[in-house]
């Protein structure tokens, strides 16, 4: 797929794994299985304003989805 860039408004807080737990620097890992699932993922992004986002990797599904607050893994 390749790199991709966030926007210049959005920065990346952690993110955090059930395998990794939270990681703060270098790289987090999400692993997609051949069967469609995937480690469970929240990635934790913040606004110039400090306003918090968090893109969810959901493990059955392997799909993701954006909440508009800071959701903390389990």
């Amino acid at each position: 797929m390749g790199e991709v860039r966030l926007p210049a408004e959005l920065r990346l807080r952690d993110v955090e794994t059930t395998l990794d737990g939270v990681v703060t620097s270098g790289r987090a890992l999400t692993r997609f299985l051949p069967q469609g699932y995937s480690t469970p993922t929240w990635i934790h992004l913040e606004d110039k304003d400090g306003e918090p986002y968090t893109v969810v990797v959901h493990p059955l599904l392997g799909r993701a989805e954006i909440f508009d607050e800071r959701i903390d893994g389990q």
